[in-house]
């Protein structure tokens, strides 16, 4: 199956209501390119870094276009990839607090009611 094929079957990030998905996804379709490597650190042989190229481009393909003004100024994948992470990921802490909140408000609503 062509690149192509696999881009069009990845869903377009969007924020954070399909991060997680987007994330799960544009990661496999790097291992499957053999680029995965391009997020977990920098690269500076000249063949890294016309992988990574690669690699980035391949990403921003999968990014809805709204959001390309956020992304712009990325200079490696790395840094597309964290960038992307602390805007959308809602793992840890402030994922966690975020739920607690939006329990609460739920529970409150309901209660008076």
């Amino acid at each position: 199956m062509a690149i192509n094929s696999f881009l069009t079957s990845i869903p377009k990030l969007k924020g954070r209501e399909n991060y997680d998905e987007w994330e799960f996804a544009a990661e496999n379709l790097l291992i499957l390119e053999g680029v995965a490597d391009c997020i977990k650190q920098e690269r500076s042989a000249a063949t890294a870094v016309a992988e990574d190229a690669k690699a980035k481009a391949k990403l921003i393909l999968t990014i809805d276009p709204s959001l390309y003004v956020h992304i712009k100024k990325a200079g490696s994948t790395k840094d597309l990839w964290q960038k992307l992470k602390s805007m959308f990921d809602d793992s840890g802490f402030q994922g966690e607090s975020h739920c607690y909140v939006t329990s609460y408000q739920f529970a409150w609503t309901v209660a008076n009611l």
